[in-house]
Formats: structure tokens, sequence, C-alpha cells
């Protein structure tokens, strides 16, 4: 009979094993990524565009093109859209960040050359209608209103603000103000200038064939560039000075908004691999020494968590949590101890093993699938320029790494003095 208070003992994958995309090329020269995977009878292609929001010349500019893209072109409206997608029982998905934007458009097989149509359509020829600008403007000013009266949302602006500097593509944040001067000239400038065929590259996956490859090729093939000619950047300056203690006072406020953190490096950096296991023993998954301390040990908060937020040409440590007004000094004080720990102790063998256990199963869980390897290999689009390397280092890191390596990315990234620390709440509370 199984011993059922006896766990099972824990084994370590040797090598990671994962299928990679196959390349092909339009005839305008976009790069198509194809991963043919998986038995249902469904795809999803992903556009992904160099259109983040650091080539925006006004705030709210890429977002608003991109957003407003299936919002009606020259032969449909908005609501012939958003029926057509409905009819076929598919879906898309527009995201937008600082250095991309992606048009992401799941669909079932058998429907994929209507849905693909429609996406095409949407690329080439959005016309912007004054009234859905309106209305994307009015209900953006007011859910960022609304969000502006959160703590946590003071913090985390007052985090990248500081971190980057307000203007920089990085730590730039949108206003209010902003959305009542955002305007249809601007939407169809950056439309023109940076949604072209030199800054797209296609990922499609899914049950995959010929037809569903050619099919991409008939709707992007003849795609036209942007009209903005420079060259992609390589690099993007970053000044690191961003250290400190900052409080952005919001009165009567009950809870404090508390990130700390500092710039750290982006994904290609040879320490990147070391440090996100370091980073997941802090406050990177439930059972972190950040959870078991401040949230099950002190009870000062329901959740603390550290992550690391990558970018293109950089990258971001940083720890957040609320917390009641009057435990904001000692949370503070315990988030330094752990950073204080991990700098002069060694971790224990069962703690790195349980971690290392963790890390693999979420590497493995990323490529298991057509749609999560799609998701993976955007990642490495987005942060490591197609490099399946990174994946095969990160794997071998998680399987190697020692506690001495774990204390020397400690002591090298985990500084006290080197951390920018911002706290949003009141101070009569």
């Amino acid at each position: 009979m199984i011993n059922r208070t006896i766990p099972s003992p824990v084994s370590m994958p040797q090598e990671l094993h994962f299928t990679k995309a196959d390349v092909h090329t339009l005839s305008n020269g976009i790069k198509l990524l194809v991963i043919n995977k998986g038995d249902e009878e469904v795809c999803r292609i992903d556009l992904v565009f160099h259109a983040g929001s650091r080539y925006q010349q006004v705030n709210l500019q890429a977002n608003a093109a991109l957003m407003l893209m299936p919002e009606g072109t020259t032969n449909n409206t908005s609501k012939q859209i958003s029926e057509h997608f409905d009819f076929y029982g598919s879906f898309l998905n527009i995201d937008v960040d600082k250095d991309y934007a992606t048009l992401s458009l799941s669909s079932l097989i058998k429907h994929f050359p209507n849905c693909i149509e429609m996406l095409g359509e949407i690329v080439r020829t959005p016309v912007y209608p004054d009234k859905e600008l309106i209305l994307w403007s009015q209900r953006g000013k007011h859910k960022l209103l609304v969000e502006l009266e959160k703590t946590s949302t003071l913090a985390g602006r007052a985090f990248f603000g500081t971190l980057f500097g307000k203007t920089h593509p990085y730590g730039a944040m949108a206003s209010p103000d902003d959305y009542d001067i955002i305007a249809q000239p601007q939407l169809r400038s950056f439309h023109s200038s940076r949604i072209g065929s030199n800054f797209l590259i296609i990922i499609l996956s899914g049950k995959i064939g010929e037809h569903e490859i050619a099919l991409v090729e008939k709707c992007f093939g003849n795609l036209t560039k942007g009209n903005d000619m420079s060259p992609i950047p390589n690099g993007i300056a970053v000044d690191a000075s961003g250290r400190g203690k900052v409080f952005v006072e919001k009165p009567n406020a009950v809870q404090s908004a508390i990130r700390v953190g500092r710039i750290l490096f982006p994904r290609t950096h040879p320490d990147y691999p070391a440090f996100l296991i370091l980073n997941t023993i802090l406050g990177g998954y439930f059972g972190s020494r950040l959870m078991r301390n401040i949230r099950e040990d002190k009870g000062f908060t329901y959740g603390i968590n550290s992550f690391l937020a990558p970018f293109r040409h950089s990258g971001v440590f940083a720890i957040a949590t609320e917390v009641g007004a009057a435990y904001t000094e000692p949370t503070l004080k315990e988030i330094y101890s752990e950073m204080k720990r991990l700098r002069n102790e060694p971790i224990a063998d069962d703690e790195l093993l349980l971690v290392k256990s963790y890390l693999m199963g979420e590497i493995l869980r990323n490529f298991n699938g057509a749609f999560p390897m799609a998701n993976s290999i955007i990642k490495l689009l987005y942060y490591n320029e197609l490099d399946y390397s990174f994946y095969d280092n990160l794997f071998k890191t998680i399987r190697t790494i020692t506690s001495d390596r774990l204390m020397e990315m400690a002591n090298k990234w985990l500084i006290e003095e080197e951390m920018l620390e911002c706290v949003a709440g009141s101070r009569e509370t």
C-alpha cells in the first residue's frame, strides 16, 4: 500500500526538448514563423510590430492607433467587424507595450480564411472614426481617473517614472488630459509610419498546413512598408541613477502601496538566468521567502511578490505589496532583511531543489502545446532577437546553479543602497 505521508522523489529533467518554429519568408520580406503542433482544429496568428509606445510622438499615440484599428475600416464599421469575428467564434486581442505591439487572432481552422481576410483589412485600412475615438478617449480617461485614486497605481507610476525619468520612453506615463488632445491625424500618422512590412514578424501556430501558410501570404505578402525608414534602434540610453526614497501622498488612505527595486538588465545579460532563480527564491512564487515572512509569519499583507520586468533594451527588478499604513515601515524593514539574508546566508539544499523543480515545471509548461510555444517565441522576439539558446542556457543554469553562485548574485544586485523605494499612502493614518 502506498504511504501517502512520504512525498514522491523529485526527478530533474536532464535536457530541454522543444520544436523550433519553421521559418518562411513572404514575398515582401516579412518573416513568418510556423509552429505546426497539436491535433485540435484551431490556429492562432500573431502579428508582432515594432510599434510600441517608445516610437510615439505624443502620449497615447501608439495605444490609440493600435486599439482603434478594429473600430472601423474602409469597408466595415466597428459593429460589422465585431459581429464578423463573433459569427465565426474567433477572438482578436491587441496588446501594446513599450517596445512592441501585437495583434493576435485565434480561430477554428475551418473559419481561418474568413477571419484572416478581415484581419488583413483591419491592418491595412483602418479609418479611425471620430465617434469611436471619442468613446475610446472618454472611457480611457475615466478608467485612468479611477486608477489614480489607488495607491497601487500611484506607487507604480512613481516607481517607473523615477527609475527611468518621466520623459524616457520606459518611464513616460499618460495623464488624463492626454485623452483630451489625442486626435485622428496622430493615429493615421503612427499607422502609416510603423504598421508596415518592415516592422512586422508573423507567428502562425496550431494545426498548420500549406493552405494556412498560403492564406498568410495572400493577406500579408503584399503589405507595404511603413514610411518611417529609420532603422530599428539597437539600443536605448538608460540612466541607472534612479534610487533613494519617494513618498506619494494620498490623504486618508488606509493602505500603503510599496514598490522597491532597481534598473537591472535585459534578458540578454549573462546574469539574467541566475538572477531569475534568485528572484524566485526571494518573491517570485507563492512559497517564496517574502510570502512566508511578511504574509504568513507577520501577517502584514495578503500578498507580496518580486518580479523582473523585461524591456528590449533594459530590465527592472521590483518588489510590490500593499499593507496597512501602520505596517509600512515594518514591512520595508523585513524586505531589506530578506535581501540581507540572501547576501550573507547560504540557501539550504532543500529550498534550492524546490525552486529548481518549480522553475523546471514552468519552462516545460511554456512549451506544452502550440500556443504556449508561440508565447515563448514571442518573448524571444521581444527580448532575445529570436535566440533559442536563451532557453537552453536558462535550463542548464537552473539544473547546475549552486548556493554560492546565488549569494554572489545577491551581493552584486540586491544592495539596499542601490534600491529605489516608493511608497504611496497617507502620512497621517
